[in-house]
Formats: structure tokens, C-alpha cells, sequence
């Protein structure tokens, strides 16, 4: 219960600091209702039915309320009948909904809570995120809950994360990494590439691993050169960006560039479930994968560490040691190899990107991909 209460404690605190919201509409239920809420949801997202568990979002938007005039494809729809907001009723019920495209509809005005209805809406965000469009239809920006796993829950504004819990652990998601963070700006360094279009990439990537559930790394270095003495390439498959093989990309149009950018970041994610890491090199050009890492051939063993939280300040609890193989691995990678960014993808989809100041390695956690 008290893990329930920090996490609800936490988004309250960073949904209410961030400005989003702005409408009365979006304004947050209190501390209890959420909490309670979040005690049946947890429960229903560990319950499999027909085989399966369920992902899906909450809101507590009221009937007739105006707020969703300004979403031409979303529509607001009552049951006849309100349905209790318990577990045993969750669990029928939840398989229905589309998380990316809806939302359960909650009355919190009474007690006990009910399900009044479904917000369904028609959305492209996810193409939005994953490079596909630049502008389209985003879920109603209202605060929800996001049930996305057993034992995870997201809470939201729209399809935008502000905290998430996971078994236990609340961790505020990031969205800045690749904008203003060490991380951007090594990315920078040495870079010809517009910074717009390497987000938009790296995002993709991101996205596509992170579906696969299988984890991954990816190793950005300012040269093959730099990082050889450290590494094992199993598969060498050099190929420029966009698989520019000496056809000017300049002159085509736009949509053409925006669907090579989704086929080259497509090809680069599927390559992350192989064994290994992927490398590329800061123009995102590809030199291979399957990539280990010889940490034997590293003389620090556990180099100097800074773990920067959500809000820029220094997590002086967190270690070296606390973090698993993979993690350790390329953290040591970026202490050797000067003007390197690490990217490790977990299976749960956590995900934190390292680089090197001074001769620190600086850890940003939560790495949460934008719609912007």
C-alpha cells in the first residue's frame, strides 16, 4: 500500500508540475481515489482471461462534458447499465478496450466507483512516435491510468507517461534525452546529421526494440577505429544512412526520405534481437552487430558513475554493481571509448542511455520516446 501511495503521491506531484494541463477537465481525482483505484487495477493486471492479460486506460472524465468537442474523431459512449469498478468486473471487461485508440470511463462523483462507458477514438499517435507521420490524431488529453503489464501502470496525460510503477518502483519518465541532455549533445559532436531526423530515427529504433520484448544495446561511436580494441563484431554489415549506397538523397521528396528513415530504422531494430550489440557510428551509420563486448580488455572495472534522475539532480543511492551484466558492460564500454553514447533497451522496456564527462559515466534513466 505504501509503495501504491509514492507512486500516486509522485504523479500527482509531476502531473500538476509539468503546465499540461490546463482545462478543469484535467484535473486530477485526490490521493485516495487514486490509490484506490490503483489497488483493483494492479490486481486485474496480474489475471489473465482467455489465456491472455490485458492492457488497457481508465479516465475520469464526466458524462456530457463538453471537453471532447475539440477531438473530431473521438466519441463518448454510455452503457445502459454502469458496470462496478471491482476486479472481478475489470478482469471481463478489460480485454475489450484498445489502449492506444480508448479509455474506460470512470464516475468518481459517488461511491462506490463506476464504469460508465468507453471513449473510443480514432488515433495515429503511434505512427506519430515511431516516425511513420509528423502530425496526426492524438488520444483526448485527459489524466489517466495506463495499465500496461502485470505489475505496471503508467500515469498519463493522454498517451504522454508522466510516472510509472513496476512491481514496486516508481520512475518518472524522461522525454528530453535526445534534446537538451550530455546525451544530445555528444550525439552532436562530430555529427552532420540534422538533429531532428536523428531523433526521429533513434525513436523508431527504440520503439521497434522495445516491441520485440527481447532487450537490446546499441553502441554510437564517432568511429569504428575508436572502439576496436573493445569490441567483437560477429556480423559486419557496413551501410550509410538511409542506405545512401551512392544515390543522392538530397534531391528526393520529403515523404520519400521520411519512409527510407522507417525501413532504415525498421532493419537496424530487428537486428538488436540477434545476440550482441548493434553499433553505428554518430551519423547512424551502420557497422554491425551482434557486437560483444570485451571488458577484459578494459582496465577500469568499475569506472566512476553518475546517475542523474528526472530532475537533473544526482541519485547518490544508485551503483555501478546495482545493474545487471548488460548494463555493467556498456557502461565500462563508454568509459573507454571517448565521444561514445550506450543505449540499453531492458525486456521490460526500460530505457537508459550513458555517455562519458570528464571521467564519469552519466547514467539518464527512463528514457521515454516523444510525440513532439
Amino acid at each position: 500500500m505504501d509503495r501504491i501511495k509514492a507512486f500516486v503521491n509522485k504523479y500527482c506531484k509531476h502531473y500538476n508540475d509539468s503546465g499540461l494541463a490546463t482545462e478543469e477537465e484535467q484535473e486530477l481525482p485526490s490521493a485516495e481515489i487514486l490509490e484506490e483505484i490503483c489497488q483493483v487495477l494492479l490486481n486485474v493486471s496480474c489475471m489473465r482471461e482467455e489465456g491472455n492479460f490485458s492492457s488497457f486506460r481508465v479516465c475520469f472524465l464526466q458524462a456530457g462534458s463538453d471537453f471532447l468537442d475539440a477531438y473530431v474523431y473521438a466519441h463518448s459512449l454510455s452503457f445502459d447499465k454502469p458496470v462496478p469498478f471491482t476486479v472481478s468486473a475489470m478482469r471481463k471487461l478489460a480485454p475489450a478496450l484498445n489502449p492506444d485508440m480508448s479509455y474506460l470511463t470512470l464516475d468518481i462523483m459517488h461511491e462506490p466507483i463506476m464504469v460508465t462507458g468507453v471513449i473510443a477514438s480514432y488515433t495515429t499517435w503511434g505512427k506519430i512516435i515511431a516516425g511513420e507521420a509528423t502530425d496526426g490524431s492524438m488520444m483526448p488529453a485527459v489524466p489517466n491510468l495506463f495499465v500496461k503489464a502485470p505489475g505496471e501502470i503508467d500515469g498519463c496525460l493522454g498517451e504522454r507517461t508522466i510516472v510509472s510503477y513496476s512491481f514496486g518502483s516508481t520512475v518518472i519518465s524522461r522525454y528530453d534525452i535526445f534534446k537538451t541532455t550530455l546525451i544530445a549533445q555528444q550525439l552532436r559532436n562530430g555529427s552532420i546529421l540534422d538533429d531532428a531526423e536523428r531523433r526521429h530515427f533513434l525513436s523508431r529504433v527504440l520503439w521497434q526494440v522495445d516491441d520485440y520484448r527481447h532487450g537490446g544495446a546499441i553502441l554510437i561511436v564517432p568511429s569504428e577505429e575508436a572502439c576496436a580494441g573493445y569490441i567483437n563484431v560477429k556480423y559486419k554489415l557496413p551501410c550509410e544512412f538511409l542506405f545512401n549506397d551512392e544515390k543522392s538523397l538530397i534531391d528526393i521528396s520529403q515523404s520519400v526520405r521520411e519512409k527510407e528513415l522507417v525501413s532504415y530504422a525498421d532493419f537496424v531494430a530487428k537486428l538488436s534481437t540477434v545476440d550482441g550489440a548493434v553499433l553505428l557510428t554518430k551519423d547512424m551509420d551502420l557497422i554491425g552487430f551482434g557486437v560483444e563486448i570485451l571488458t577484459d580488455k578494459m582496465e577500469q572495472k568499475e569506472p566512476p558513475m553518475r546517475f542523474v534522475s528526472s530532475d537533473d539532480s544526482i541519485n547518490r543511492n544508485k551503483k555501478f554493481t546495482d545493474n545487471g551484466t548488460r548494463h555493467r558492460s556498456g557502461y565500462r564500454f563508454c568509459h573507454e571509448v571517448e565521444g561514445s553514447v550506450v543505449i540499453v533497451i531492458s525486456q521490460d522496456g526500460a530505457i537508459k542511455a550513458c555517455t562519458k564527462e570528464g571521467d564519469e559515466v552519466v547514467v539518464y534513466d527512463n528514457l521515454a520516446l516523444s510525440v513532439d
